[in-house]
């Protein structure tokens, strides 16, 4: 388990960042599971926030495909920076919703924080 971090961190700090992309990642993927069902109230949201309500399924699995990408190991550099676009993308299309983007701020600051702890060269 050493091998996938730059410097040797704590157990406690390993923790932190595994609880962290937990947490995150079970956030995000029940949005991204209730896109790949196809359920009439995220259509009805898509719709509002942007053109493509019609290819939720296919944005449902990109989201999908991400987050994996960041749990690899060996990915985990270009699911960071994926990551990163998806969190600012959830932070704009809350606020043209007319609402705080508070959650799309936590989750995007739980990637942050756990991709910190695992590579700090990012």
């Amino acid at each position: 388990m050493t091998d996938l971090h730059e410097t040797p961190i704590t157990q406690s700090a390993k923790i932190t960042r595994y609880t962290h992309l937990l947490f995150a990642s079970l956030l995000m993927s029940g949005a991204e599971i209730i896109k790949v069902i196809g359920a009439e109230q995220m259509q009805l949201k898509m719709a509002r926030v942007t053109p493509f309500g019609d290819k939720i399924l296919i944005i449902g699995i990109l989201e999908l495909q991400i987050v994996v990408l960041n749990w690899i190991p060996r990915t985990m550099n270009i699911g960071f920076y994926l990551l990163a676009r998806y969190g600012g993308g959830f932070s704009v299309a809350e606020t043209v919703a007319g609402k705080m983007p508070i959650l799309g701020s936590i989750v995007t600051t739980l990637f942050y924080a756990d991709s910190l702890l695992q590579k700090p060269s990012l």
